[in-house]
């Protein structure tokens, strides 16, 4: 039997003790007005799955939208990488992400799909690629993890399935 070993992270607290609450950003330029098109477009909340709760973003001045939530953030047992979890967070230990959703305002759980399916996209923002170092960095500084992603796809209607982070991608900004 192999022996486990304990992996270290920041702050060189044993990965099984070591557990960190960090607030997630994103901002969605430019996506369709949901309001002109009878839709709710928000942050898909995990604990309610069965109930597709989507939480609303906060919208800019330009149109874009902002939504943010906390997340618990702990090194992966098998890899050591962060792995996210909480109420927002979606996907397996390696592959964690963000669902922001569009759905029919009249739509609700077990109901047929909507005559306009184009308005049940969701888009799938990564978190693979958030270091322990910009985890620390956010956390020392009070700020957040922040990423920016187009919210109009290519045929004119919502952006979805996995989406590019646009800029530099994840990068830590203030409160």
């Amino acid at each position: 039997m192999k022996e486990r070993q304990s992996l270290s992270v920041p702050g060189n607290l044993p990965a099984e003790t070591s557990e960190r609450i960090i607030r997630l950003r994103i901002d969605c330029q430019a996506p369709p007005d949901p309001d002109r098109h009878g839709a709710i477009f928000g942050l898909q909340d995990n604990s309610t799955t069965a109930n597709w709760v989507l939480h609303l973003g906060k919208r800019k001045p330009n149109g874009d939208l902002i939504f943010e939530c906390e997340a618990r953030v702990r090194p992966n047992a098998r890899t050591g990488e962060p792995n996210f979890l909480g109420d927002f967070v979606h996907g397996t230990p390696e592959k964690r992400f963000l669902y922001l959703s569009w759905r029919p305002k009249d739509w609700h759980p077990g109901q047929p799909e909507s005559p306009c399916p184009r308005w049940q996209r969701r888009m799938k923002v990564h978190l693979s690629t958030i270091t322990w170092k910009w985890i620390e960095e956010a956390t020392r500084s009070g700020g957040v993890l922040e990423a920016m992603v187009e919210g109009t796809g290519k045929d004119g209607g919502p952006n979805c399935a996995s989406v590019k982070l646009l800029g530099d991608g994840w990068t830590v900004g203030r409160k």
